[in-house]
């Protein structure tokens, strides 16, 4: 004796409910192929531009290293001439543009309301 199977058309689906299915048409697939052409197209001038850009970014941070040493080489010949400037003033040098020096410094002193002020007295 074999068994027998009652099969029923909608026996293989879900509860879910019946999804409709739609095959694709000529028009449909050329609608498709012409839309991933032209997304691959537009991908290609967008990869383009970027390698373009990068490139281009790349000279200009290269041309402002360059200036950037420029300007401290310049920087640290003026800071030499500074310092030979300062090193080389005495105090005839001082006396010729009129500095003297002081014989009886004033001094900032601190009050008992614990505020400065410019002692003038004289003791």
């Amino acid at each position: 004796m074999t068994k027998r199977n009652i099969t029923n058309l909608n026996q293989l689906y879900l509860p879910f409910g019946e999804k409709s299915s739609r095959a694709l048409s000529l028009e449909d697939r050329q609608k498709a192929f012409w839309f991933l052409v032209s997304v691959s197209v537009f991908s290609l001038f967008i990869y383009v531009y970027a390698i373009n850009a990068a490139a281009h970014h790349i000279a200009v941070r290269q041309n402002l290293e360059r200036e950037v040493a420029k300007m401290e080489s310049h920087l640290s010949s003026l800071e030499f001439a500074s310092i030979e400037l300062k090193n080389s003033i005495t105090i005839e040098t001082a006396r010729e543009y009129g500095f003297a020096e002081v014989k009886e410094p004033l001094y900032v002193s601190r009050n008992t309301q614990n505020t400065l002020t410019l002692n003038t007295s004289v003791r």
